[in-house]
């Protein structure tokens, strides 16, 4: 019995058997892109997204995301990304990679992040803090190869993108001031204890030693502060310095502030006062006295400890580097002044 070809197959077919008797002398031949009628299917590239992901007050993400389509019905197995940044027409640094995916019969995206300092950029840029922006060149080429059967033809294809963005300077200093732990009030005490296994303690006694305490005093230990549920009230003010002329727009603050690497606070806040060059972020919040433990009384006996802050906020750059808010990531760390 004889069992006919089905007609789609035919121009995939006819392809084939055309490209292995050119493999056997083909050195004189490209790629065409017809052969009797039927187009012959090659890989492409594209760039789906290119934007900025995310910053820092060290640094900025760009993001890529690459679109790749295979025709094949084979796994391609390589492909390599070369990247070529330049800041202000002055060659900044290469990058590479060859971690594309590139399934068979289909289109795959790959997401690429590339991370750069602005302390590199202001390195390059003599005018670096006259500047609001600076202009960036991305000039990308992208090569992926064939498969075996038709690399007698042609080893590999090469897609060429030219990339423009705007990026905001960047040159901070921060650091954390007006810090102020409000002391406990006889009835906080009192409603403190009740919630507690020490329900007959002098509340007077307590209030003295947690005011010696704050103060950072040597006290009788009339209670453990773990062992009591106390709210107490703190307020600072997060003091951020720009020294360029990029105008930032800050919209709040999610936070999380430690003392000597131990938790204080954490939280929200859209307290923030806006100036040229200077934004002042507030935070008043509250914490129980169970996380009074060494590290942070230590910080209050010498008058100042180790702080970290680590969060973000949701900043509105000029709309000539990006219309949408942009979050902006905070890693910072530094000496917390308390007296």
């Amino acid at each position: 019995m004889v069992k006919l070809i089905n007609m789609k197959y035919i121009p995939f077919l006819f392809i084939i058997l055309f490209l292995s008797l050119l493999s056997y002398n083909s050195y004189a031949f490209e790629v065409p892109d017809r052969i009797a009628g039927f187009s012959i299917p090659r890989p492409s590239a594209e760039i789906a997204k290119f934007d900025i992901s995310s910053i820092s007050l060290s640094d900025i993400t760009f993001l890529f995301d690459v679109a790749i389509t295979n025709p094949y019905p084979v796994k391609l197995k390589l492909s390599t990304v070369k990247t070529v940044f330049f800041v202000e027409n002055k060659q900044f640094f290469n990058a590479e990679t060859n971690r594309l995916k590139i399934k068979p019969k289909g289109t795959e995206i790959t997401r690429i992040f590339v991370n750069v300092k602005y302390a590199d950029m202001a390195g390059i840029v003599k005018d670096y803090k006259n500047k609001d922006s600076l202009d960036c060149l991305i000039d990308m080429v992208i090569v992926l190869p064939l498969p075996k059967s038709v690399q007698s033809l042609a080893e590999d294809v090469t897609f060429k993108f030219k990339l423009n963005k705007l990026v905001p300077t960047i040159k901070p200093e921060i650091h954390i001031a007006n810090f102020n732990v409000i002391k406990p009030t006889k009835r906080d005490i009192e409603t403190a204890l009740k919630l507690s296994a020490k329900k007959n303690l002098n509340a007077d006694s307590v209030k003295k030693m947690f005011e010696a305490l704050i103060d950072g005093k040597d006290t009788a230990k009339i209670i453990d502060p773990s062992e009591l549920d106390l709210k107490l009230k703190v307020n600072f003010d997060i003091i951020m310095k720009n020294k360029t002329k990029a105008n930032l727009y800050f919209k709040d603050l999610n936070y999380n502030f430690n003392i000597n690497t131990s938790k204080l606070v954490d939280g929200y806040t859209k307290n923030i006062q806006n100036k040229q060059g200077e934004y002042i972020l507030r935070v008043n919040n509250d914490f129980s006295s169970k996380r009074l433990g060494k590290a942070i009384l230590k910080a209050f006996r010498n008058g100042k400890g180790d702080y970290s802050l680590t969060g973000y906020s949701m900043v509105k750059l000029p709309d000539k580097i990006r219309k949408e808010a942009l979050k902006l990531n905070f890693n910072e760390k530094g000496i917390l002044n308390i007296k």
